[in-house]
């Protein structure tokens, strides 16, 4: 309970400051009627509700039976096993192109993490590298990486 009340306090603590600085963005008078300052500051107002959510969460809720054993966490050579996938990423990205990387990319870390395949993790992949794909090249007009291939 303490650690989610010092993380929501430094999270609320965040958003002021980031709330605080974006108010410090000029105003030009080639802005729109949003402005350069609604981002940011609707990114502050978002950072205090997840910060206020987390420490109402951390009062409300009943604390775990304490048992004496440590949370489970990942070893090392698990965790550099994700960061080599992440980096591979991107010379497959440049062979392949973004679409075929990034399915290859949501197919390996499941099963890295030892989920089997299935029809199911391929449709989920093809389904997610399509939605990135679609919402990048297309809804936000970003660039994608072209590879050899394609």
């Amino acid at each position: 309970m303490k650690k989610e009340l010092a993380g929501s306090a430094i999270l609320l603590l965040v958003a002021a400051l980031y709330y605080a600085n974006s108010t410090q963005i000029q105003v030009s008078a080639l802005e729109d009627q949003i402005g350069p300052r609604a981002l940011p500051s609707a990114i502050a107002l978002l950072l205090a509700i997840v910060a206020l959510v987390i420490g109402l969460r951390s009062l409300i809720s009943t604390p775990a039976p304490v048992t004496g054993d440590r949370d489970p966490e990942a070893p090392w050579p698990r965790a550099l096993g994700i960061l080599a996938i992440g980096a591979l990423y991107i010379p497959v990205a440049t062979v392949a192109g973004y679409w075929p990387a990034l399915l290859l990319l949501l197919i390996a870390v499941p099963v890295y993490e030892g989920m089997k395949l299935s029809w199911r993790l391929g449709a989920i992949a093809a389904g997610g590298a399509t939605f990135f794909w679609l919402l990048f090249g297309y809804v936000l007009g970003v660039q994608q990486p072209g590879g050899m291939l394609f």
